[in-house]
């Protein structure tokens, strides 16, 4: 209906107008994207000190810097080898994903789960709940970035659709399959107490070898993380600059590589300083990104309704399944997602709850010079 570059960048200007839209590229810019890519470089700079030492490069820190640095002059150079580099992360971890939830599917139900030592006694569930839910966001967080590179794919009415249900349907097939096998293998308390849940099952079931091969493979899927975020948000800013309603340089292509390099600078740039400004908390980068997230995640799917009423003349190549109830409880769920987000980690969303106002400051300066 909308295949524009941007995502849901472009369908919330189309319902709501600017100033919402420009608030999701400026938190997408400042906290949503970026703070999703310094986090999981995090994660990958982890996994690879379980492998080698890594204080020759800054420690964890350092390899985190460089994953950002590396993935965004990849993806400088073009849309196609990032996308070739995507690719190959993306089959490499569904197939060791696939070969663990296999082997332990098929691994009798009466083996004994194996408690990690220390494994802390079971919390309160209510208490944690908002915390929990957090964190579970985040994790399924990424589905909506397809829609992002709208604008650079062949016939996207008839591609984007297909694509997001095949997408989406092997994701949650592997992430049930994948959760299934952690549990009946470590048990709950294990599972609480494991710092890499992946590997520890693997080698529950198949020895150290199988625990080496997953955290390989875990490696390779939050390297494909971080150039999938480059690769796909910067295309938010190009729509913003486009727009010319932040920094029109960000709406530039590269006049060699095609890409939009002015938006990955400031993406892979700004990953750069969350990365330090937070002194390499992963637990504060993601408190702050679930609760910007999910705020633009329930305006893009109110779109649905608004549309609908404001731009009936809108050709739609497909219909939203289970209209008005599926969105709706969507938009619920995301309210639910934002106010979790805050009685877990009151202070990360105060601050971007700032972020937002200062956004908002921007745009109306911006407006009230245009206007002049």
């Amino acid at each position: 209906m909308l295949p524009e570059a941007g995502g849901a960048y472009v369908y919330v200007r189309e319902a709501f107008g600017k100033l919402p839209a420009f608030l999701l590229g400026w938190m997408t810019w400042l906290l949503i994207a970026t703070g999703a890519i310094a986090a999981v470089a995090l994660g990958f700079a982890d996994y690879l000190g379980r492998f080698v030492a890594t204080d020759l490069v800054g420690g964890r820190m350092g390899v985190a810097a460089i994953t950002i640095i590396v993935f965004t002059a990849t993806n400088y150079v073009g849309v196609k080898p990032g996308t070739v580099t995507a690719n190959i992360f993306t089959v490499a971890k569904i197939v060791a994903l696939s070969a663990l939830i296999g082997v332990g599917l098929f691994a009798p139900w009466d083996v004994t789960p194996a408690v990690v030592a220390n494994a802390p006694a079971a919390p309160p569930l209510t208490p944690g709940f908002a915390a929990a839910f957090v964190a579970v966001l985040f994790t399924i967080g990424g589905w909506q970035q397809t829609n992002m590179v709208a604008g650079e794919i062949k016939d996207p009415a008839r591609t984007l659709p297909k694509a997001l249900a095949i997408g989406i349907g092997i994701v949650i097939a592997i992430y049930l399959g994948a959760n299934i096998v952690y549990l009946k293998a470590l048990g709950r308390d294990g599972l609480a107490a494991s710092t890499a849940v992946a590997a520890d099952t693997a080698q529950h079931y198949v020895g150290a070898w199988g625990a080496r091969a997953i955290t390989v493979a875990a490696m390779l899927s939050i390297f494909g993380f971080v150039n999938v975020a480059l690769l796909t948000n910067a295309r938010v800013l190009f729509a913003l600059g486009a727009d010319g309603a932040f920094l029109p340089a960000a709406g530039r292509v590269h006049p060699r590589f095609g890409s939009p390099h002015i938006a990955l600078v400031m993406i892979g740039a700004w990953s750069l300083v969350l990365l330090f400004g937070t002194g390499g908390k992963i637990g504060t980068l993601l408190d702050g990104v679930v609760f910007a997230d999910w705020i633009f995640f329930g305006l893009g799917a109110a779109s649905v309704f608004a549309l609908r009423k404001s731009r009936p003349e809108l050709p739609r190549p497909y219909r939203v399944l289970g209209y008005p109830l599926l969105p709706g409880f969507f938009v619920l769920c995301a309210a639910a997602g934002v106010v979790s987000a805050f009685v877990a980690h009151l202070s990360m969303s105060l601050v971007g709850t700032a972020m937002l106002a200062v956004g908002a400051l921007v745009y109306w300066s911006r407006v009230g010079r245009a206007g002049r």
